[in-house]
């Protein structure tokens, strides 16, 4: 199991926390930018939010900017600048404790946990989504609870713990039921599918991702669907079904792409070119695997830099390194960047020399 899952990218929903109505009374100047950035978050227009909350921030007051940037944050996020997200969650965070807004406290320390996770730190997400949730409880916000919950569970599944991860997002789903909140129930069904695929149990995994998919769907919940559906194509793959986990993966991308989500465009569009690896298609895989390593190596995103160059690694392996050359600067790339990927596919494969390239072992321990 583990070594079929060497070359696809596993992602769980981190789902990020939004600041949900207005700080502002109805009077506030702060008020009608601040509510037009909601709508253009709404609308996916992430750069269009991000303009209005800068607008919104001239006339919040220093006890008011926490959760605009929050929400800066939140549609940095979206748009793939992990850094700006990061440092916009963190003086969120520093602002809330300061004057005591326990709701955008957890908020953003819970972003920055998602941050985390894609940089690969795991114990310190944990510690992160730990800290959120009992601020969340204190506070009595529920909604918010179960979704720390829920991330706390997929760092647990991630470590192997996946009794307490399966606990917790059971924890997580009672508490999105009795409050309502049809997103939550929708990701904690899909988490729950991804750890019966983890135990081995892919037939009922795949009833509850399917389960999930629909309950995402009649919530409008783009983003969640999207990364359903991607888990499904994971699930196909594993099982030889290589059409289908194509279909899936592309049903994805296609949501992605609508609603802006630069890392989870990434995410699908190297699934799919690993897809092509599989098939033996390399020359269509390299255009796929090319732009998309390149935002996971700028920003920092370990799971899709591991990935993306193992698959390039076996297209390197069948198609030479000068066919490689020629498809990567086809694919856009400078020629800087040609050499510097090439350069990291090298030094992959001298490091873990069992894991990906000509001397792969059959018996290759790791990978997520």
């Amino acid at each position: 199991m583990v070594r079929k899952r060497l070359d696809m990218v596993r992602r769980d929903l981190y789902r990020m926390a939004e600041h949900i109505g207005s700080p502002y009374e109805s009077a506030h100047a702060a008020r009608q930018p601040f509510d037009l950035g909601l709508t253009a978050m709404a609308a996916y227009e992430w750069n269009e939010a991000i303009a209005h909350f800068v607008r919104a921030q001239a006339n919040a007051g220093e006890a008011r900017l926490a959760p605009l940037l929050n929400q800066i944050g939140v549609c940095h996020y979206m748009k793939g600048r992990l850094g700006d997200a990061l440092r916009e969650f963190g003086e969120s965070a520093r602002l809330a404790a300061q004057h005591e807004d326990a709701k955008c406290r957890a908020a953003a320390r819970g972003n920055i946990g998602v941050i985390r996770h894609d940089y690969g730190d795991l114990d310190r997400a944990l510690e992160d989504f730990r800290a959120a949730q009992a601020v969340a409880r204190e506070s009595g916000n529920q909604a918010a609870e179960a979704l720390y919950l829920g991330n706390i569970g997929n760092v647990l599944r991630e470590q192997g713990q996946l009794n307490p991860a399966l606990k917790s997002h059971e924890d997580a789903m009672a508490i999105s039921r009795r409050v309502g909140d049809d997103q939550g129930m929708a990701s904690g069904v899909g988490n729950i599918g991804s750890i019966l695929r983890d135990k081995g149990e892919a037939d009922r995994a795949l009833e509850r991702y399917g389960e999930a998919e629909e309950r995402a769907r009649k919530a409008d919940y783009k983003l969640g669907s999207a990364v359903i559906l991607s888990n499904i194509g994971n699930l196909y793959r594993e099982k030889g079904e290589l059409d289908r986990a194509l279909k899936s993966h592309e049903s994805s991308l296609a949501l992605a792409q609508e609603i802006g989500c630069r890392l989870w465009v990434a995410t699908d569009l190297i699934n799919v070119g690993l897809i092509m690896v599989s098939k033996r298609m390399h020359e269509r895989a390299v255009s796929y695997l090319a732009d998309s390593l390149t935002f996971f190596v700028t920003e920092g995103v370990v799971d899709g830099q591991r990935q993306g160059l193992y698959g390039l690694s076996k297209c390197d392996d069948v198609l030479g390194r000068e066919r490689m050359q020629a498809l990567l600067k086809n694919a856009g790339l400078t020629d800087q960047s040609v050499a510097d990927l090439l350069d990291r596919v090298d030094q992959m494969r001298s490091r873990r020399p069992w894991q990906i390239g000509r001397q792969r072992s059959p018996l290759a321990p790791g990978g997520r």
